[in-house]
């Protein structure tokens, strides 16, 4: 069975290893890692991931924003949308959201998986 490859966009490294850990730990492999939009569309162009684990408040753009540029170029690309703000909801058509705090419990499989 082939791994789903996840990309990490945030801007804080220490989610991202948290994040990393969690992905992993769930039988899911981690094509990268990106701090910003900016390397989050070099790391796709080199990784070609399956899917993101997308923060919404980037220090160049909006994770919501950046979801609409990724998915009209690669439609079958899955984006989770993610955040401390557990107010966020999901960006119809594009992305689905989970709050950062219930990113633990959640089902990643079955969400990058599909």
């Amino acid at each position: 069975m082939v791994k789903v490859a996840v990309l990490i966009v945030d801007d804080d490294p220490g989610f991202r290893r948290i994040a990393r850990t969690l992905l992993e730990a769930r039988g899911l492999a981690v094509a990268g890692e990106a701090a910003d939009a900016a390397q989050a569309r070099a790391a796709l162009a080199e990784s070609q991931p399956d899917a993101l684990l997308l923060d919404v408040n980037l220090p160049d753009t909006s994770g919501p924003a950046l979801a609409r540029e990724l998915r009209a170029a690669q439609p079958e690309l899955r984006i989770l949308l993610t955040s401390t703000d557990d107010t966020i909801e999901a960006v119809d058509g594009v992305a689905d959201f989970v709050p950062k705090t219930e990113l633990v419990s959640a089902d990643l499989i079955g969400y990058f998986s599909n």
